[in-house]
């Protein structure tokens, strides 16, 4: 591929990664603490009760920092022991039942994201590297686009709870 053509792969993923950050300020913008930990579904036969808004939002964000990361990882940026998400551990704890604190935390891995796609060059997204001890591979252009992907997915599935949270909150009425 020329540089030009690599330098509008990575402008593509900036947009799309841009545009996925948006949908998930809207998503988040003016709920109350309640909606975050708010599920519609406590019980379901198909894999188990619903996620809040507030799990899906931090797991969009924390997955999406974890997938660029190894992504750094296949370039050979960092070494496995450093490919986590955001939080760590600390993914769903209890400071992303506060609105503000979950808003900022979008904001604050919209910025990782965006400088990782400004240190990237065309010629990184083909980088491979094995999973240190798996008979695995990881690529970093895959890795950013199952980000993408993964971040995409979960936007939708909180745009359904959060308008699932504004029907209970009318009643049902619309």
């Amino acid at each position: 591929m020329t540089t030009s053509t690599l330098d509008s792969e990575i402008a593509t993923y900036r947009g799309l990664f841009d545009e996925r950050y948006a949908e998930l300020e809207e998503l988040l913008d003016g709920l109350p603490s309640e909606a975050l930990t708010w599920k519609p579904f406590e019980q379901s036969p198909w894999k188990g009760p619903c996620n809040s808004i507030g799990k899906i939002a931090a797991h969009a964000v924390s997955s999406t920092v974890y997938l660029l990361r190894r992504a750094e990882y296949a370039m050979g940026r960092c070494e496995w022991d450093e490919v986590d998400g955001d939080e760590g551990s600390e993914e769903f704890g209890p400071a992303n039942h506060d609105p503000a604190y979950l808003m900022a935390r979008v904001r604050r891995t919209h910025d990782f994201v965006n400088q990782f796609l400004d240190s990237v060059r065309g010629a990184d997204l083909g980088a491979t590297r094995p999973h240190p001890t798996r008979p695995r591979t990881f690529e970093a252009r895959h890795d950013v686009v199952h980000a993408i992907d993964h971040l995409s997915q979960h936007i939708g599935h909180g745009q359904i709870t959060r308008q699932l949270w504004a029907i209970q909150e009318t009643g049902g009425r619309q």
